[in-house]
Formats: C-alpha cells, structure tokens, sequence
C-alpha cells in the first residue's frame, strides 16, 4: 500500500527543515529523522512535551500522521504496523497508541495535537574569562489532544483572564521564584 492513498493531515507543514542537532547522535542524513523520532517517541509516552519551538513544529506533523494511521487504518494494516515499529522503538507505547491514544480519536477528525508557544528561555551556554554567554530559546508544548492533564489553555481564557490553566500556574510560579531570588 503506498502512502499517496493516505489523507492529507489536519496541520500545517509549510516550513522549512531544520537541522536538528543532539548530542549523542552523529550529523548524517538519518540524524534528522533519529531526533525527530525521538521526540515523537517521548511525546506518546508523555502525553505532552515541552521542547524549543523548531523541534516542535517539525515533529508534530509526523506525530499527526501516525494517529491518523491508527485511526484511519487501524492495527491489522501492514503499513501502520510497519510505522508504529520504526516510529515508536518501545513495544509498550505501540500498545498505548492502539488501545489508548487512537481510541480518543475514532469519532474526531484531526487535528488530534495541540501546539503551544511559551516564553522564550535564557539559558547560560558557558563562561569564558569571567565572562557569561547566554543564549535565548523559544519553547513550544507539543501535546496529544484530549490528554488527562489540566488545559494549556482553558476553553474561557479569553474571557477571564484570571482563569487557573496550566499556562497561568507555570508563569505566575515562575515570577514567584524569580522574586525570592
């Protein structure tokens, strides 16, 4: 069975690669494809993953297909079995994926993950003659749709801003850290 019988995915792809480096993985043409598949990977067994915002965009659309394959052609087919081996290593999250994941989707067209942009972070890269380096990074949350942890975004953000989302703890928790250093 070949891909092009495959729907088009409910997200957008229009981007331009990236280099994806990570330590611990040689720069080759597969290197691309080994960090993408590892982020697909955690964020199955997470549910929702914070990660910076280029990695996130780039997974997601891989992470879309491979729910769709579940949902659309279920766990008998050869390609979709072929796809959860290579994209999920662990034979537990192939397990997840069928009876837990996919079944949230039977009844709802994708998109079936969310993505979120966070503050950019500032991180310290190293010091050199008493000088410090810092780097900024912009953050994303990559999640599976209708996970059981507390909204990103509550559905009446908009309306109150007051509202307990996940979003507003983690920010409100930060500045209070922030000041009591």
């Amino acid at each position: 069975m070949s891909s092009a019988t495959l729907p088009r995915i409910g997200v957008t792809i229009g981007h331009v690669a990236q280099k994806l480096k990570t330590g611990g993985i040689e720069p080759s043409r597969r290197a691309r494809l080994e960090v993408l598949r590892r982020i697909v990977t955690r964020c199955v067994r997470e549910e929702r993953v914070e990660l910076k915002w280029n990695r996130a965009v780039e997974a997601r659309p891989y992470l879309e297909r491979l729910i769709q394959l579940g949902v659309e052609r279920g766990p008998l087919d050869e390609y979709t079995a072929e796809m959860m081996e290579w994209w999920l290593p662990e034979r537990d999250l192939i397990v997840k994926m069928h009876e837990v994941i996919v079944p949230r989707f039977a009844e709802i067209q994708s998109p079936y993950t969310s993505l979120y942009r966070l503050p950019p972070k500032r991180l310290q890269q190293f010091i050199q003659n008493k000088r410090e380096f810092w780097k900024r990074y912009d953050i994303g949350i990559l999640e599976i749709d209708k996970n059981p942890f507390p909204p990103v975004l509550s559905e009446n953000s908009a309306k109150n801003e007051e509202s307990p989302n996940l979003l507003n703890l983690l920010l409100t928790d930060a500045l209070k850290n922030n000041l009591e250093k």
